[in-house]
C-alpha cells in the first residue's frame, strides 16, 4: 500500500486491504515477469564473468608452456653454499663450472688514532676522493666533551654523502676511535683523504705528518675468482654480488674457497607448469559443462537450463579449445607429435570423454622430456626463434583475444548489462505506475466508504424522523 491508511471496510464490512492486495497482485504480474528476466540476465552476466576469470587463468598457464623462457626453466646447484650462493635467470647455458674464490671484495676502512680527553678535536675543511670524485666537507665539532664532539663530526661526515660512512667506537672509558668506511667494495673505491683547511684529520690521527693515511683498518680489494682452473686469467669484480661473470647466473660470494656450480633444466618446474595447465583447462571445461546443459527432473517433470544454455559463443569457445588438444605441429618427431603421446590426454571412460577433461601422465611426460626435449618444446611452441606456431602458441593467442579488454567476453557482459539497464528503467516506470494504481484503488474504496457512510447517516435520520411521526400519531 503506497502512502495510504488502511481502510478495512468500517461501513461496508469489506476487507479493503485484502481486496486491493489481490487486485495489485494481478497487476504486478508483468513486473514479476520483468524481474525474472532481470534475474536470468544477471545469472548470464555472472556466468560470463566467471568463465572469463577461468579462461584468464588458463591463458596464464598456457603462457608458461609456450614461452621459451618459462618452458626451459633452469635450476642452479652449488656444492658448498657457505662459499657462495647462486640464482639462475633466462639465458644460462646448461653446463658445469669450477669456481675458486681467491678473495672477496672488501670496502676500504680507515681508522683514527686513539682519542681521549687530551686529543684536540678541531674544526676545518677536509676532502674525500673516491673513484675520481671529490667531496669537500666543512666540519664544526659541537659538544662539551670529546665524545660529543667526535660524534658530531661523524654526523656531519655522514650528512655530506661523500661515499663513506663515519662511525664512533668506544674503546674504554674516555677512549674512542673514529672509523671511515667506503660505502662500496672494491679497489676502485679506495679513499683518498686530505686536510684542506685546518688539520682535522691530522689531529684525529687519521693522517700522519706526511699527509698519508696513518691507520688502514682494511684495504680496499676486488673479488678474485678462478674459473675452471684458469689461474693465469682470474676474473676480478668490485662487488661480491656478480651478475656478469656467467650469463644468466647471479653469484653472491661469502668466503674464500672452491665450489662446483651446475646449471640444468628444472624438470620439476616444467611438470608443475603442465599440471597447472591441466587443472586450469579442466576448470574451464567443468564450468562450461555446468552452464551449457539442460537437466530434466523426472519426478517434478520440470527442466532446468544452465545460465549459458544454447549460447553459440560458448559452444564455439568450447569447440576451439578442445580442437587444439588434438592438433599436430609440422616438423615435430611423430613419436611426440601429439599431446596425448607426451602424457597430456583426454580423460578416460565414457564420462571422461563427455566431460572434455584432461589427464596428465607424469611418468610418461618425464620420459619423453628426457629423450625428446627439443621436439616437445616445438610441439608446445617454446622455441627461441618464435617461428614455430606450437599448440600452446596458437591456443594462447585465442585466449588472449577472448579475455582482452575489447574481447568477445567483455562484449558479452557489456551487452547483457545494457539489457539489464533497460529492464531497470522499465521496472522503475512500472513500479511508479503500480504505486499510482494502488493509490487510485484506495481512493475509490475510500469514496465508496464515504458514500455508504452518508447513505447510512441519511437512513438513520429518516428512521428517526419516521419514529417521531409514528409517536405523534399514536398520541
Amino acid at each position: 500500500m503506497a502512502g495510504n491508511l488502511a481502510i478495512t471496510g468500517i461501513v461496508s464490512g469489506f476487507d479493503t486491504d485484502a481486496i486491493i492486495k489481490a487486485i495489485m497482485n494481478q497487476e504486478r504480474l508483468p513486473l514479476t515477469k520483468l524481474e525474472s528476466q532481470k534475474t536470468t540476465l544477471k545469472d548470464r552476466s555472472d556466468a560470463w564473468r566467471e568463465l572469463n576469470s577461468r579462461l584468464y587463468k588458463l591463458k596464464d598457464a598456457v603462457y608458461n608452456l609456450q614461452s621459451f623462457i618459462t618452458f626451459r626453466a633452469q635450476k642452479v646447484s652449488v656444492s658448498d653454499d657457505k662459499i657462495l650462493t647462486a640464482t639462475v635467470s633466462s639465458g644460462a647455458l646448461l653446463s658445469s663450472y669450477k669456481i675458486n674464490v681467491k678473495s672477496l671484495a672488501k670496502a676500504h676502512i680507515v681508522a683514527s688514532g686513539k682519542i681521549d680527553d687530551m686529543t684536540p678535536i678541531t674544526g676545518g675543511k677536509i676532502k674525500i676522493t673516491i673513484n675520481g670524485e671529490n667531496k669537500e666537507i666543512t666540519l664544526n665539532p659541537e659538544g662539551s666533551t670529546n665524545e660529543e664532539r667526535l660524534n658530531s663530526l661523524a654526523k656531519q661526515i655522514n650528512a655530506a654523502e661523500a661515499g663513506v660512512t663515519a662511525s664512533v667506537v668506544k674503546l674504554a672509558e674516555n677512549e674512542f676511535k673514529l672509523y671511515l668506511t667506503s660505502k662500496n667494495t672494491g679497489e676502485a673505491y679506495k679513499m683518498e683523504l686530505a686536510d684542506v683547511e685546518g688539520e682535522v684529520l691530522k689531529d684525529l690521527g687519521i693522517l700522519d705528518t706526511s699527509d698519508q693515511i696513518a691507520h688502514e683498518a682494511q684495504a680496499a680489494t676486488d673479488a678474485v675468482l678462478e674459473i675452471n682452473g684458469d689461474t693465469e686469467n682470474p676474473a676480478r669484480r668490485a662487488s661480491n654480488q656478480i651478475t656478469d661473470l656467467i650469463p644468466g647466473i647471479t653469484l653472491n660470494l661469502k668466503e674464500e674457497g672452491t665450489v662446483t656450480l651446475g646449471v640444468e633444466l628444472n624438470q620439476d618446474q616444467i611438470i608443475k607448469n603442465v599440471k597447472e595447465f591441466v587443472n586450469a583447462y579442466n576448470s574451464v571445461m567443468d564450468y562450461i559443462n555446468q552452464h551449457k546443459t539442460f537437466s530434466y527432473n523426472e519426478t517434478t517433470k520440470t527442466g532446468t537450463k544452465g545460465a549459458l544454455f544454447g549460447d553459440s559463443t560458448l559452444l564455439q569457445i568450447e569447440s576451439k579449445i578442445k580442437e587444439y588438444i588434438y592438433q599436430t605441429v609440422e616438423g615435430v618427431d611423430p613419436k611426440v607429435g601429439l599431446l596425448s603421446l607426451v602424457g597430456i590426454k583426454g580423460a578416460s571412460g565414457v564420462e571422461g570423454a563427455k566431460s572434455g577433461r584432461l589427464e596428465f601422465d607424469e611418468e610418461l611426460f618425464k620420459a619423453k622430456l628426457d629423450s625428446n626435449f627439443d621436439d616437445i618444446a616445438k610441439l608446445f611452441g617454446a622455441t627461441s626463434t618464435g617461428e614455430s606456431k606450437g599448440i600452446f602458441t596458437r591456443l594462447y593467442q585465442d585466449l588472449f583475444d577472448w579475455t582482452s579488454s575489447d574481447g568477445i567476453l567483455k562484449s558479452k557482459t557489456e551487452t547483457i548489462q545494457n539489457e539489464i539497464d533497460d529492464l531497470d528503467d522499465q521496472l522503475a516506470a512500472m513500479e511508479d505506475r503500480l504505486a499510482k494504481r494502488e493509490e487510485y484503488y484506495y481512493a475509490k474504496f475510500m469514496a465508496m466508504e464515504k458514500a455508504l457512510a452518508t447513505i447510512q447517516s441519511q437512513a438513520s435520520w429518516l428512521t428517526a424522523q419516521l419514529g417521531a411521526i409514528s409517536t405523534q400519531w399514536k398520541r
